[in-house]
C-alpha cells in the first residue's frame, strides 16, 4: 500500500517505491515517521542475486531530496548502485563518521506467514526480509542524519550517510568497489559505524551493549568435479557426484584446531565481569577452558565458533534426475577463519584435503586486520549514551561484515545494534518470518539520534 500524500511525480521516479513527506511525530496510533520509512524500504525487493539495490537507493534519495539533503547515486560497471550523502561542516577540518548499512538482502527462501516484502506492520511488530538485516539499521542511521540536519546543530565533525549494494555476497560491487574506485567518497573518514553488534538482553533486561570490534574472516570456495555421465543403472564409482562426496568427507573429517585468539580473549576477559559464578570463572580463564583439542567445560551457546576455524557445506549441485549420472558436481563452503589464521596455509590444507580431482575456486577471501580500538571519539560517544541503559562491550563475532575493507585499511569500524531485541527477534536473520517489533526500531532511532549529537556536535564528546 502507498500512502496518500507522496506526489504523483515522485512516485513516478521510484517506480512503485515511495518516500514518506516529512510529517508532525507520530500519535500513538499511529506509526511514527521511521517505521513508515521502514515499511516502504521493506516493500523493496532488493533480494541478491540480483540485488536491484537502484530502486530502494531512489527510495532514499527521495526521503533526503524532501529534507533538502543532496544525495549521489554511485553506479558499478555492472550496475550495482549505492547511495552516497553528507552533512558538512567548516568546523570539522573535513573530518567524517561514515554511517554505513546495506541495501541488498538474502533471498527470502520459503516458510514464510507474511508476504515478505509486504512491509506488513501487525501487533506491533514489521514483517520483511531486510527488517533486522539490514535495513532497519538504515532507517536508524538515515533518522538520525535528517535529525542533525534539521535541528541545525552546529558540528564538530561531517557525517556521511553511505548505503551499499552487495554485501550479502561479498561486498565486492558496494563498499569494496567504491573504496576501490571512488576514494574521495570517504575522504576524512576516521571512523565508521555499521552493522554486526551483539546486544543481549534476557527476559526485557538489558544486560549489554555488544559493540563488534573484530570478525572472522571469510574463505568461500566452490569446488569442482567431473566424471563419466550416463544412465544410472550402470557401474560407476567414480562419477562426479561420488568424487564430489568422498572429498568432502575426508576435508570434514579433519581434526578442527582451537585456539584463542587475542580479539577472542579481549571479548570474554570483557564479558566475566557482566556475569556470576561459575561463567565469571570460565571466561576469566579461557586459556586453560579452550585446549588443542577442544574445550574442556561447557561453553554459552553460539561461544566454541569464537576458537576454531569452521567449514560449513551450504550448497550442493549435481544432477536433476534419480536415473541419470550427471556429469559435472559442484559443492560451495563457506569458510570462517580465525583473526590470525594463515589463509594461503589453510586454503592449501583444503586443496590437499580435497585432492587432485578437485578444481577448487576462491569466491571470497579477506587478509587480516587488526581489531578496532575501544577509544576515541566515536566509542566516547557510544560509552556515554548507550552506556546509560548498560555496559558497552567490545565484541568478536564469527560473522564478517564490510567493515573488514575499513579495518584493512586502518579505519576503525564498529559493528552496532542501537536495537534491544531478543533472541526470537533475531531469529528470523537469514530465515522465514523476519521481523522487528516496532516499539524496539523507534527507540532505537532515538539511541542513533543521541549516538551522532554526541559523536558530531559542537562540545559533546572530548578526547
Amino acid at each position: 500500500m502507498v500512502p496518500q500524500r507522496f506526489p504523483p511525480l515522485l512516485l513516478c521516479l521510484l517506480i512503485g517505491a515511495s518516500a514518506p513527506a516529512r510529517v508532525a511525530p507520530a500519535s500513538a496510533s499511529e506509526p511514527s515517521e521511521a517505521v513508515r520509512w521502514l515499511q516502504g524500504y521493506l516493500r523493496i525487493d532488493t533480494s541478491n542475486p540480483p540485488g536491484n539495490e537502484q530502486r530502494a537507493a531512489a527510495y532514499l534519495a527521495a526521503i533526503l531530496r524532501q529534507e533538502g539533503i543532496p544525495s549521489r547515486q554511485i553506479a558499478t560497471p555492472e550496475g550495482r548502485t549505492s547511495l552516497w550523502a553528507r552533512l558538512s561542516s567548516p568546523r570539522s577540518g573535513g573530518r567524517a563518521v561514515l554511517l554505513l548499512h546495506h541495501m541488498d538482502v538474502v533471498p527470502p527462501g520459503p516458510g514464510w506467514t507474511a508476504q515478505p516484502f509486504s512491509g506488513l506492520l501487525k501487533d506491533g511488530l514489521l514483517w520483511g526480509r531486510g527488517a533486522v538485516d539490514d535495513k532497519s539499521l538504515g532507517i536508524a542511521f538515515l533518522a538520525a542524519f535528517v535529525d542533525l540536519h534539521r535541528r541545525r546543530l552546529a558540528l564538530e565533525r561531517d557525517v556521511v550517510f553511505l548505503a551499499v549494494a552487495d554485501e550479502e555476497s561479498g561486498g565486492f560491487q558496494g563498499t569494496g568497489w567504491l573504496l576501490a574506485h571512488q576514494p574521495a567518497l570517504f575522504a576524512g573518514v576516521e571512523a565508521v559505524l555499521g552493522e554486526g553488534g551483539r546486544t543481549q538482553i534476557s527476559g526485557n533486561k538489558l544486560l549489554w551493549w555488544g559493540v563488534e570490534v573484530a570478525q572472522k574472516r571469510p574463505l568461500w570456495l566452490e569446488v569442482a568435479t567431473s566424471g563419466r555421465g550416463g544412465h544410472a543403472s550402470g557401474l560407476n564409482p567414480e562419477s562426479a557426484n561420488h568424487t564430489l562426496i568422498q572429498a568432502l568427507a575426508r576435508l570434514l573429517a579433519r581434526p578442527a584446531r582451537w585456539r584463542v585468539t587475542a580479539p577472542a580473549r579481549d571479548y570474554v576477559h570483557a564479558l566475566a565481569p557482566l556475569h556470576g559464578q561459575p561463567w565469571r570463572r570460565v571466561l576469566s580463564d579461557i586459556d586453560k577452558v579452550v585446549t588443542e583439542q577442544g574445550p574442556k567445560e561447557f561453553l554459552m551457546p553460539g561461544m566454541a565458533n569464537l576458537f576454531v576455524d569452521t567449514v560449513q557445506v551450504t550448497v550442493l549441485s549435481g544432477g536433476e534426475r534419480i536415473n541419470v549420472i550427471p556429469a559435472a558436481a559442484t559443492a560451495r563452503l563457506d569458510i570462517r577463519l580465525l583473526p590470525d589464521t594463515d589463509g594461503d596455509t589453510f586454503l592449501a590444507d583444503v586443496r590437499r584435503a580435497l585432492g587432485p580431482e578437485c578444481a577448487v575456486k576462491v569466491l571470497v577471501t579477506a587478509p587480516p586486520a587488526a581489531p578496532s580500538p575501544a577509544a576515541g571519539r566515536l566509542w566516547a560517544a557510544l560509552q556515554r549514551v548507550l552506556g546509560a541503559e548498560a555496559p558497552v562491550v567490545p565484541t568478536f563475532v564469527p560473522g564478517f561484515t564490510d567493515s573488514r575493507f575499513f579495518r584493512e585499511r586502518r579505519i576503525p569500524a564498529y559493528g552496532l545494534s542501537p536495537f534491544a531485541l531478543s533472541g526470537e527477534d533475531t531469529r528470523g536473520i537469514h530465515n522465514p518470518d523476519e521481523r522487528i517489533p516496532a516499539a524496539a526500531l523507534d527507540r532505537g532511532v532515538e539511541r542513533m539520534r543521541r549516538v551522532l549529537a554526541a559523536y558530531a556536535a559542537a562540545d559533546s564528546v572530548r578526547h
